[in-house]
């Protein structure tokens, strides 16, 4: 077995820290708060300067995975650097501290990805209702013009991967779940296809979607009409075919 890791400076001489790197996989499994338990499990952990650190242990590789994985970057390794670029540009995802990798041989057996802790909700939460809140969505579009202004595709842009907070009557997002990240020079370089595919994830209602949409183009000087037609058709199939890939995966998965 044979670890490789890589820490952030201001975090290298946090003994806590390195106490749990030191012991993993045990250390892992004896965090007292369990945040996430599903495929990857997500725990919270006290460390230095009273600051708790979150840590996502990525799911198990099957064989394929395994054997890629002696050649690619893993996950966790990608959530690191995308978080490091994400603050670069001027965004906020909570601070990177670590990622570690416990391989046998050059094939990785365990994964973690090591952040600070931030406990902003979800958009989820006033977004996935009936009554959904207007406000949120036009800031969550002003958002997204944003992120591909400077050339930033987060490719699950889900409403459970965008944080917020409203201070002052004023939103402020924050990204999590970023290991799957594009990163272009800027806005031009993105193609427009990708752009309305990155939006299309954070709902499934098209009232909510079609009021984004509008919003973005508008942000973005689109002729606004012709531009949210296209990117409805273009959410609709996308919705068509993520149906159609469940019910062939998942046959007996309420959905």
């Amino acid at each position: 077995m044979n670890i490789q890791l890589r820490i952030s400076e201001q975090y290298k001489g946090d003994k806590l820290l390195k106490e749990l790197i030191d012991n993993l996989p045990d250390s892992f499994t004896s965090a007292s708060e369990v945040l996430w338990n599903g495929r990857n499990k997500i725990r919270a952990f006290k460390i230095e300067d009273g600051k708790e650190a979150v840590v996502k242990k990525f799911k198990p590789l099957n064989l394929i995975q395994k054997l890629s994985s002696a050649f690619r970057l893993h996950k966790a390794e990608k959530a690191y650097i995308n978080g490091l670029e994400l603050i670069k540009r001027g965004f906020h995802t909570p601070f990177p501290i670590a990622y570690v990798e416990i391989r046998n041989w050059r094939f990785i057996k365990d994964a973690y990805y090591i952040c600070e802790r931030n406990d902003m909700p979800p958009i989820e939460d006033l977004l996935y209702r009936d009554d959904w809140d207007k406000d949120l969505a036009l800031a969550f579009a002003h958002f997204a013009v944003q992120l591909h202004k400077k050339g930033i595709l987060h490719h699950d842009l889900n409403d459970t991967n965008v944080r917020f907070a409203k201070k002052y009557n004023e939103y402020e997002f924050s990204l999590i779940d970023i290991n799957r990240m594009s990163f272009y020079n800027s806005i031009d370089d993105i193609p427009m296809k990708e752009r309305i595919e990155n939006l299309t994830r954070f709902t499934g209602n098209i009232d909510l979607f079609e009021c984004v949409a509008r919003e973005y183009a508008k942000n973005c000087d689109l002729p606004i009409e012709e531009w949210t037609k296209k990117a409805i058709e273009q959410k609709k199939r996308h919705d068509r075919n993520w149906y159609r890939r469940k019910r062939i995966l998942h046959p007996f998965r309420k959905i």
